[in-house]
């Protein structure tokens, strides 16, 4: 009878875990790079093309003067609904001199 016991109590914990939406459906745009007297910052846009709201993204962002890395930053983008894009900007203190950033999805909820 035990694994018939541990058969089920999987089954119930996969049930209780709640679905994640597919990597793949989340499409991260980044913008033009700016940068003012506080350092520099890059607006990001993630689609959700997935069936299911997506509780949190999040999004990090390595910022360059030419080929010299200036730091990263990241941000985390909230409640993203299917079929609808949230933005934010990522922002890096000090990074005045930055040329270019390299953003990307780092993980989700």
């Amino acid at each position: 009878m035990k694994p018939i016991a541990t058969v089920l109590a999987g089954l119930l914990l996969l049930a209780a875990v709640p679905a994640v939406a597919d990597p793949a459906t989340l499409q991260l745009t980044p913008g033009k790079i700016f940068t003012d007297a506080a350092g520099a910052y890059v607006s990001v846009a993630v689609k959700n093309s997935g069936p299911a709201t997506v509780a949190e993204v999040y999004v990090s962002c390595e910022f360059f003067a030419g080929n010299r890395s200036l730091g990263k930053a990241s941000t985390t983008v909230f409640s993203i609904v299917s079929g609808v894009t949230g933005t934010d900007q990522v922002r890096l203190l000090g990074g005045t001199g930055a040329t270019r950033a390299s953003c990307a999805i780092t993980g989700q909820k």
